[in-house]
């Protein structure tokens, strides 16, 4: 196995995936555990997919691959995860 780059651009509706799966992930799991545990295993498990993603290759795996590492896919998801920590931080802040 070698190491794979997505080419992708800032304009895929993925994008746009990325950042809501990673505000959801954090959003949801905060409402249970802290809300730092919630960011840092958001933060963790969408990296880690995008490792996945560089090593499985969609053609093999079906959806379960990826095109490749992609270095914006994981700042969507990082913007997102930050962005719900930060409505709980708030809600915590303003009971």
């Amino acid at each position: 196995m070698r190491w794979r780059w997505a080419k992708d651009g800032w304009n895929k509706p993925d994008k746009l995936s990325h950042l809501l799966g990673g505000l959801v992930w954090v959003f949801v799991l905060g409402l249970v555990w802290r809300p730092w545990a919630a960011l840092l295993s958001g933060l963790l498990f969408w990296w880690a997919w995008e490792v996945k993603d560089a090593y499985l290759p969609w053609e093999k795996a079906g959806w379960f691959g990826g095109d490749g590492f992609s270095f914006k896919d994981g700042l969507a998801s990082t913007i997102g995860a930050v962005a719900g920590w930060a409505v709980l931080e708030i809600f915590t802040f303003f009971p």
